[in-house]
């Protein structure tokens, strides 16, 4: 049975976006923008820019999907934090490596009707600006045959500092989209979810 159809998995997730959403009202003036161009159902893959290690719960609260996204390998040696990660649907990547099984299961999710989270930039950013992305969701995407849903999170993350989650139109893979070309459309409909987060 996969992560996507346990049941225990589902409400351990469920468990963790209550602790986790308690959180982010408190701690951030907290924002969501475009929620509704988030498909309720069905195959798809949440595309973000990357500025913090809480992106990824960020992103998970602000549907009332399932999301599963990639974390580094490393994180889940330590037991507590391990065991929240998985709660939340992260599930390990070696970065640095060709980690072939993680794409593999990256992949499934989708395949399955699961919701995947990834950042395209495959690090964080340093200065909060949008970084090169790399090619790795345009292949998952085009395998999966799914579309991808642009995202922005535009901070910083500063006590009681505005924190805002824009949500762009989906991103449908077209059949003579290159890895190259459907990367360089979402990373320019990331880059415009910032600029309006900023204007």
């Amino acid at each position: 049975m996969s992560r996507t159809d346990d049941p225990t998995r589902t409400f351990w997730f469920r468990v963790a976006r209550v602790i986790v959403t308690s959180f982010f009202r408190v701690t951030y003036r907290f924002r969501i923008v475009g929620a509704d161009n988030i498909p309720s159902t069905g195959p798809l893959i949440l595309a973000s820019n990357h500025i913090s290690n809480l992106d990824p719960p960020v992103i998970g609260i602000c549907t009332h999907r399932h999301v599963q996204f990639m974390a580094k390998a490393e994180l889940f040696k330590i037991r507590p934090i391990g065991a929240f990660l998985r709660w939340l649907g992260g599930f390990p990547v070696r970065r640095g490596l060709r980690d072939t099984t993680a794409v593999k299961y990256a992949v499934s999710v989708p395949k399955k009707g699961g919701c995947l989270v990834i950042f395209p930039e495959g690090h964080r950013s340093k200065d909060g600006r949008l970084g090169k992305g790399l090619t790795g969701v345009a292949f998952i995407a085009r395998r999966a045959g799914c579309p991808i849903v642009p995202v922005a999170i535009v901070g910083p993350y500063r006590f009681r500092q505005p924190l805002t989650v824009r949500f762009g139109r989906p991103l449908l893979p077209e059949a003579d989209d290159s890895n190259e070309t459907l990367l360089e459309k979402l990373m320019s409909s990331i880059q415009e979810l910032l600029n309006e987060g900023h204007a």
